[in-house]
């Protein structure tokens, strides 16, 4: 090779190397961190807009709803928003500024939706905004510079409580179940496990049931995953007054000793709501299919169903 094709490709790869380097350099420059908190500190997180309003906050661990009740979040929520704004970057070059951009973008204080997220005395404020394309856009409360987002964090994080909280209220694996015990207005039975055989129990019956039994089944099943999308505070005279006379009432006891106590009431046509434990900060709404497990006949336990 000539000496001087050499030198050309030489000057050519130095040309090369320095615009991949640069390149690198730049990208890494133009991107900045969405939230410069220390993440390990946060203790508040706030999200609300013109609607709706939630408040979580750590409680040993775990985190959780402050407001009606203290409630764990959903774990999948809580791991995609620390993954998409709590270590999210976002590009540094504004999309635009001023009270014109403000507007333009949907970032008013009326209409943005806004996050702010606190770790001791240091906070911060962000308000979210879409016009209709494939990324939001956000700027910092008190400021006018509106920036673009990687992500569709209103559709994703939007402050309506029944996407955040978790919705299991009570879960026992049937191992783990010793015996529930069911009042209501046409009956009173036990049902006792001992190993894989449950026994049914009431004044006037005393039977081993059968395998495969679709009434059972279907007790055990809702108590694996017992949950509840909506809830209401119990704690006014009303509310109280229903379980006065409730439509059924169920005791459960696992293996351990340990009970819970199920009470079910009634509050408009074949809508009802649940009292854990005589703990009327929360009533929990059910459906009727739930109610109607455990206050069936007793021949209907006696049955195998069709597998």
């Amino acid at each position: 090779m000539k000496k001087s094709n050499l030198i050309t490709l030489i000057v050519l790869v130095v040309l090369i190397a320095t615009y991949f380097l640069l390149k690198t350099k730049d990208s890494k420059e133009r991107t900045r961190d969405l939230i410069s908190l220390d993440i390990n500190k946060l203790d508040s997180i706030e999200i609300w807009d013109s609607e709706n309003r939630i408040h979580l906050i750590p409680d040993e661990g775990v985190w959780k709803l402050k407001d009606p009740v203290l409630w764990p979040a959903d774990t999948l929520m809580v791991n995609s928003f620390f993954q998409e704004i709590v270590k999210a970057e976002f590009p540094s070059t504004p999309m635009s500024e001023g009270k014109h951009a403000v507007s333009r973008y949907d970032l008013e204080e009326d209409k943005a939706m806004h996050i702010r997220l606190k770790a001791g005395l240091k906070s911060e404020h962000l308000l979210f905004g879409n016009i209709g394309n494939a990324w939001d856009y956000f700027r910092r409360e008190g400021e006018d510079t509106v920036y673009q987002t990687r992500t569709r964090i209103i559709q994703q994080f939007s402050p309506i409580i029944m996407n955040w909280r978790n919705p299991l209220v009570i879960h026992y694996w049937e191992d783990d179940l010793a015996t529930i015990r069911v009042e209501h207005p046409n009956n009173k039975y036990t049902l006792t496990r001992n190993g894989l055989q449950w026994t049914f129990k009431d004044a006037k019956h005393d039977f081993e049931v059968v395998n495969h039994n679709f009434a059972l089944t279907k007790i055990v099943g809702i108590l694996q995953n017992f949950r509840s999308y909506s809830f209401v505070s119990g704690e006014d005279d009303e509310s109280r007054a229903l379980f006065e006379k409730p439509v059924a009432t169920v005791w459960i006891t696992d293996t351990k000793g340990k009970t819970n106590k199920l009470c079910f009431a009634e509050y408009s046509d074949k809508r009802y709501v649940m009292l854990l434990n005589d703990d009327y900060s929360v009533l929990y709404h059910v459906e009727f299919d739930t109610v109607f497990r455990f206050t069936r006949n007793p021949e209907i336990f006696m049955r195998k169903s069709i597998i």
